[in-house]
């Protein structure tokens, strides 16, 4: 499931870090970096595994469930689901996230903060 964000005011890595992901990298495929959030704490599988692809103004996540380890060496048959309820629902948290983290322009200031002296106060 592909899941769309604004551009964030804060670096993907650590947006998913915040979200509950690990960095993962496989040196099956020349150190491929991409994230995983298990679904039972102090298993491996089955999990979350997201690969993050950004752009200019936005970032995209690529979301599926991997329901257990591959069948053999070399083989990426893992048995993933890429969408359903449980999926679904893992993108809507994600989506819920972000949207702490959205980049807003205006909001930032720019120069410095023009101030009233104390005596124009009194005019």
């Amino acid at each position: 499931m592909k899941i769309a964000i604004q551009k964030l005011n804060i670096l993907p890595r650590n947006f998913l870090k915040q979200c509950g992901y690990l960095e993962i990298q496989n040196p099956h495929k020349n150190n491929e970096i991409s994230y995983a959030r298990s679904l039972n704490p102090g298993r491996f599988y089955p999990r979350f595994h997201v690969y993050p692809e950004t752009a200019e103004k936005s970032f995209s996540l690529s979301l599926h469930l991997d329901m257990k380890k591959p069948s053999y060496e070399g083989s990426a048959a893992h048995g993933g689901e890429y969408d359903g309820a449980t999926v679904e629902n893992e993108s809507e948290r994600i989506k819920k996230i972000s949207e702490k983290f959205i980049y807003q322009s205006a909001a930032l200031p720019i120069g410095f903060k023009t101030e009233k002296s104390w005596w124009q106060f009194w005019k």
